[in-house]
């Protein structure tokens, strides 16, 4: 985790994952290994995030949401 990165209480990160500075995470959420949360992104409270996904800058993922191995997140519109 890098400093300037906001991690919500009772949220567990697991091996080799990466948040960047500016990142939010909020409450109770879980982040598997080899995640991504890159500077910028934002994720809500109880959000699970398997396995090997990044979540680029620019991202708001919502409450209660499930990410699925692999999944890329890109702020390309």
């Amino acid at each position: 985790m890098d400093e300037g990165a906001v991690i919500g209480d009772d949220t567990a990160i697991w091996h080799f994952s990466h948040v960047c500075a500016g990142a939010v995470i909020g409450n109770k959420c879980s982040l598997g290994q080899n995640v991504l949360v890159a500077d910028n992104a934002s994720l809500g409270h109880n959000v699970k995030v398997q396995n090997n996904v990044a979540i680029y800058g620019g991202i708001t993922v919502e409450d209660d949401v499930f990410l699925g191995t692999y999944c890329v997140l890109t702020n390309v519109t």
